[in-house]
């Protein structure tokens, strides 16, 4: 084996291909095809979006489990440890497994150059491949016609919602950006719209490739405790009494809606888990130091809508603090301009050891173009999270957002404190 700590394995991964990101399917496609990676055994649900999709997949995997399927799940980035990415039947796989996939994938690209995410997504394939598994749930990293994941026939394709992010990559509007995401949509196939207010561009291209197109609020809706929808006869289904999910509604709906379209019997389902299923970083409330913390990953405009109404509908006697630190090529204006009615004091840190977030400095300039004067800048994070930390009372509340990299950081200091083991991490 080239190495044997994962580690090495996703260090030396890192440095495999000049560019972090290179989309397009031949390569990768060729590569699995030399392994005879088809997923051919078993149902698969692929999740494309902006955001929502960690939510979706994260309802599929709970509900099919309750089920009594067989499930793996490929989601990217990781928080604090790369096998979050390879879930089989609800458990993140071991370093062994890992290993074990990256060297077959070594031995067979001969000298083809695979990206970081390249061989992360062929080891996910590749390991679901050997796990006699019912149904493989694949959640795209980055568009969706070009993303490596789509190198698999999908049974059923879900689009959350779309918004304007990675316009470097996937076009300057949401009509561009929806034509890419529905890259994953196949002939004869259900396609899924999980927004309430998609682009056209969804539709017309559903309509394109001869898939069957479910609009959300049109052909399923998930009002108060009631959600209603079509199965695979086109035969209507309801269930009510449903507890309120914890995650976005607009997600767990598409995920319902998905199950309904397999071909595989879901009677079994058990709806009364959706108000236990939750993710990390999706208005997770933790406690630090006593003090109450909120972490999400909102890292572009609709996102951070969506947690400031979360933020405005609960409860809080005391202040509301930001702990903020984005990316450089995010909408930073759209990001303040959704919460600044939300925040009393904003907390801004460098990130030094990473070269695509933006300076604290840029960061405090745009704050200040929204009149925002409360404003604290920290040289990293962790310094940021005990400043703030110190200066809240207890009926006071911290959010963090901004990125996976931030809340990231945010979830080791907590689980340093708490003796939890934590590991380099890539979004």
């Amino acid at each position: 084996m080239r190495f044997d700590k994962l580690q090495d394995w996703l260090q030396w991964q890192e440095s495999c291909h000049p560019n972090e990101i290179e989309l397009g399917l031949e390569r990768v496609g060729n590569v699995a095809k030399a392994m005879a990676v088809s997923l051919s055994d078993c149902q698969v649900i692929t999740v494309a979006g902006t955001n929502g999709k960690g939510s979706c997949v994260a309802t599929l995997n709970a509900l099919l489990l309750s089920a009594g399927y067989r499930v793996g799940c490929y989601t990217s980035p990781h928080f604090l440890r790369y096998n979050e990415r390879v879930m089989l039947n609800g458990f993140p796989v071991d370093d062994q497994t890992l290993m074990k996939s990256f060297q077959r994938i070594d031995d067979a690209r001969a000298e083809t150059a695979l990206t970081y995410f390249e061989f992360g997504t062929l080891a996910a394939l590749d390991i679901f491949e050997r796990s006699a598994l019912d149904v493989v749930v694949l959640e795209v990293g980055l568009g969706g016609r070009l993303d490596a994941v789509n190198i698999i026939d999908t049974d059923v394709a879900v689009v959350t919602s779309i918004d304007v992010d990675h316009q470097d990559w996937l076009g300057s509007d949401r009509e561009q950006i929806g034509r890419e995401k529905a890259g994953i949509f196949r002939v004869g196939k259900p396609a899924i719209s999980a927004g309430l207010n998609p682009p056209a561009s969804l539709r017309l291209a559903a309509q394109e490739c001869g898939a069957e197109f479910y609009q959300a609020g049109q052909h399923f809706q998930y009002d108060d405790t009631r959600w209603s929808g079509t199965n695979l006869s086109q035969q209507t289904v309801e269930y009510s009494d449903l507890p309120e999910p914890r995650l976005p509604r607009e997600s767990v709906a598409a995920a319902i809606q998905a199950i309904q379209l397999l071909p595989l019997p879901v009677a079994g389902t058990d709806y009364a888990i959706l108000n236990d299923i939750q993710l990390p970083g999706r208005f997770q409330q933790i406690d630090i130091k006593g003090k109450q913390v909120i972490l999400d990953v909102a890292h572009n405009p609709a996102a951070a809508s969506y947690l400031s109404r979360r933020l405005q509908s609960q409860v809080c006697r005391g202040q509301t603090f930001a702990l903020m630190s984005v990316m450089n090529d995010k909408d930073l204006d759209g990001i303040v301009t959704a919460l600044n009615a939300t925040i009393d004091s904003w907390f801004i840190a460098d990130q030094p050891n990473n070269n695509r977030a933006m300076l604290a400095s840029e960061m405090a300039a745009e704050l200040a173009q929204h009149n925002i004067e409360s404003i604290d800048i920290s040289k990293n994070i962790q310094q940021a999270c005990q400043r703030v930390l110190s200066l809240m009372e207890k009926a006071d509340r911290l959010v963090v957002f901004g990125s996976f990299f931030t809340v990231a950081e945010v979830l080791t200091l907590h689980d340093a404190q708490n003796g939890h083991h934590q590991e380099q991490h890539q979004e």
